[in-house]
């Protein structure tokens, strides 16, 4: 048995962090929560306490690399310290590390991708409403700077970001996914669409 942590954070990511590597080994349906609390050291009701369903703690392990990153978006969207063209060619080279990154992972799990194809795309959603006010002020800066020409911001903001998830909830290369990136940007950021 591990050490007993009274810190709720501490040991949640222990969980997870556990749930992920038995996940990657033995796939969603063959893992239990006996596999998972074995790994970490506890007892099943332990597991169970923090996260009352194997779902739920898929659900977790998907969430868990995404921590840092939305925020980090988000304030490369809102830094007024550089152009609105340098601040979409950051959110777009972070989009597609994310995409190399994540996907590796997805991969893994894809004997059993219909199962989590629901989780992810609800994660995803969440993102997408995260993600389009502060797009849209981006677009409004950049209206202001004079490199667009946007009547409704809010609705460019939103349509750009539902084509972006779109096209990273695609089976394509991380190459692929760069260049469809672009040309989503420069196609609804173009100055005389209004």
């Amino acid at each position: 048995m591990t050490k007993r942590i009274n810190d709720t954070k501490q040991r949640e990511k222990q969980i997870v962090q556990a749930a992920q590597k038995i996940f990657l080994k033995k796939g969603y349906f063959r893992t239990t929560i006996d596999d998972i609390a074995a790994e970490v050291g506890v007892v099943r009701g332990t597991v169970l306490h923090y996260y009352n369903s194997k779902e739920k703690l898929m659900e977790a392990v998907l969430n868990h690399k995404d921590d840092s990153f939305i925020p980090y978006v988000i304030k490369i969207m809102e830094n007024q310290d550089i152009s609105v063209t340098e601040r979409l060619c950051k959110v777009i080279e972070l989009c597609s590390e994310q995409f190399s990154n994540v996907k590796p992972q997805l991969i893994r799990y894809q004997r059993d991708y219909e199962k989590f194809r629901f989780l992810l795309d609800q994660m995803r959603i969440q993102t997408f409403y995260q993600l389009c006010e502060p797009f849209q002020k981006l677009l409004d800066d950049g209206c202001k700077e004079g490199v667009f020409c946007i009547h409704d911001t809010k609705a460019r903001a939103n349509s750009i970001v539902f084509a972006i998830f779109g096209v990273t909830g695609a089976d394509i290369s991380t190459e692929a996914l760069l260049a469809e990136l672009q040309i989503i940007i420069d196609k609804f950021t173009q100055s005389h669409i209004n």
